[in-house]
């Protein structure tokens, strides 16, 4: 069930007001992360309900691959925290922070797929890493995975032979091949076509029913945020501006809010 979460305005990135009974799976809290001149999060502050799918929008150049690093603790912030179930990342050793990674199945905008490998083995490969399941185990939970996302009937293919949403489904499938707590999208709908991107998302939804956790999508897409979206976060020269469950975001009466969700030209939000 998805936690309550109260639609929230942001003004100068202050955190998030915490409700009784919220439960945070990721908790991002006044995060700063600057390279050289160019500052990236200004004071971003984020809470991500456990069990919930939510959406971060930002347009290109606002922090969003930068975010997700900082989730997983590929990045630590210049200032600020990033807890995960209550947990600092920054402050995690390295064997924390590498038990920490394994709750977490991540699907890059390419899908990241080794070249060289078939399908199969993709999606094999963190089993065969991180785990001591025997190979005919491992074959089982390939299977089933590949099975889930639509694949099965191209499991011996490269990369290279597959279409992108093809690549993008083998992602998804070696994201999820580990039973991960916690998902993260990075622009899954990035380089698809209108039609491949509706069917990713019903893919997202379906799998999110089936196997539960917490699903976090960045992505751009205002179409793909109203298809699948039960908590929206807007993100805005590196600092998240409005929160909260889509209804209430989508129904909102702020402008920014409003702008940001239709799309449209004029508003408070311009080219800079």
């Amino acid at each position: 069930m998805t936690a309550t979460v109260p639609t929230t305005r942001l003004p100068g990135g202050a955190p998030h007001e915490r409700e009784p009974g919220d439960r945070w799976s990721v908790e991002v809290r006044d995060v700063h992360k600057r390279f050289g001149d160019r500052v990236v999060l200004d004071g971003l502050s984020l809470g991500i309900p456990e069990g919930s799918i939510t959406v971060v929008l930002g347009p290109s150049g606002t922090g969003k691959s930068v975010l997700v690093k900082h989730l997983i603790g590929l990045l630590f912030p210049d200032r600020g925290d990033v807890l995960v179930r209550g947990r600092s990342v920054p402050h995690m050793d390295l064997g924390e922070l590498l038990a920490m990674r394994r709750r977490f199945g991540v699907l890059f905008q390419d899908g990241a797929l080794y070249g060289s490998m078939d399908v199969f083995d993709n999606v094999a490969f963190p089993l065969r890493q991180h785990t001591d399941l025997p190979e005919d185990r491992v074959a089982e939970v390939v299977r089933r995975r590949l099975d889930d996302v639509g694949l099965g009937a191209v499991a011996r293919r490269l990369p290279s032979e597959l279409s992108g949403g093809m690549r993008k489904r083998a992602g998804f499938a070696r994201a999820l091949v580990l039973e991960p707590e916690i998902v993260i999208f990075d622009e899954p709908d990035s380089g698809l076509d209108p039609v491949r991107t509706a069917l990713l998302c019903e893919l997202i939804q379906a799998m999110h029913a089936e196997h539960g956790g917490t699903y976090v999508v960045i992505t751009h897409d205002i179409a793909s945020a109203r298809r699948i979206g039960e908590v929206l976060a807007v993100l805005w020269k590196g600092r998240v501006v409005a929160s909260g469950p889509a209804a209430e975001m989508l129904a909102s009466d702020d402008p920014l809010v409003r702008q940001f969700l239709a799309g449209a030209p004029r508003g408070p939000l311009g080219m800079d």
